[in-house]
C-alpha cells in the first residue's frame, strides 16, 4: 500500500524531529521531509507534492495558514494539519475557513496524534477538544430554537453526539474529553433513549438536521 507522505514545517528542530519520530512508527505514513524556514518551505515543497502538510502556526516571516493557504494555490489537493497553542476564537475561524483539516494543540499527546493523522488521512476534520468548546456557540443558538430536538440534552451530551456523528469511535471520545470509555457509553445509551432513536445511524441523522455537523 502507498504510504501518506507528510512534510512537517515548524522554525524548532527539537518539535520537527519529535514529530517525525512519532510518524515514521506508523505504518501508513512517512515523513519526507522537514523545514524550519517557512519561506524556505513555501518554495520547495511544490516539488515533493506531499498529501499532508503538519505545520505550526507562529513561525518568523510566514505564519502556518499563511503558508497553507499559499501552498495549496500550488497543490490544490493538500491537506493541511495546523499545530498551535492559539485558542481565541478569531485564530480558530480563520483556520476553518482557509480550510484547515485538523486544528490541534502542541500539547497533544502521541495517541491524539495519530488520531489526527487517520481522520485527515480519510478526508474527515479534526480539531482538539478545547477548540471545539471555542466553537460552541452554535450550540447555544441550537437551545434558543424551543423546537430543537436537542433541548433535552445537556452541553457534555451535544459533545459527545457531536463527536458521534463525526464518526469517533467511543474510545477516542472518552480521550478527547478526559473521561472513562464507560462514561461515554452511558452518554450514548442516553442519547437513544432522549432522542428516541435506535442506533447510531439515528443519533447521525439528527445531528446534521439540528446543525451539529455537516
Amino acid at each position: 500500500m502507498e504510504k501518506i507522505r507528510i512534510v512537517i514545517v515548524d522554525d524548532h528542530q527539537l518539535i520537527c524531529d519529535g514529530l517525525s519520530r512519532i510518524i515514521q512508527e506508523i505504518p501508513e505514513f512517512e515523513v519526507i521531509t522537514t523545514y524550519q524556514n517557512p519561506i524556505e518551505a513555501l518554495q520547495k515543497i511544490p516539488v515533493w507534492k506531499p498529501d499532508i502538510l503538519l505545520v505550526d502556526f507562529e513561525m518568523p516571516g510566514l505564519n502556518g495558514l499563511e503558508l497553507i493557504q499559499k501552498l495549496k494555490l500550488e497543490i490544490p489537493d493538500l491537506r493541511s494539519i495546523l499545530l498551535t497553542m492559539h485558542l481565541d476564537k478569531a485564530t480558530v475561524k480563520e483556520a476553518l475557513s482557509q480550510g484547515v483539516n485538523a486544528y490541534i494543540l502542541k500539547n497533544l499527546d502521541e495517541f491524539e496524534l495519530r488520531i489526527a493523522l487517520e481522520k485527515v488521512r480519510n478526508d474527515q476534520n479534526y480539531y482538539s477538544a478545547p477548540v471545539t468548546e471555542v466553537l460552541n456557540d452554535k450550540y447555544k443558538v441550537i437551545q434558543k430554537n424551543s423546537n430543537s430536538q436537542l433541548e433535552s440534552l445537556s452541553n457534555r451530551e451535544r459533545e459527545v453526539l457531536r463527536l458521534i456523528a463525526e464518526a469517533f469511535s467511543t474510545k477516542e471520545i472518552a480521550h478527547q474529553l478526559s473521561v472513562e470509555i464507560s462514561t461515554i457509553e452511558t452518554h450514548r445509551k442516553s442519547l437513544l433513549r432522549k432522542l428516541d432513536v435506535r442506533n447510531v445511524a439515528g443519533l447521525v441523522r439528527i445531528a446534521i438536521q439540528e446543525g451539529l455537523v455537516t
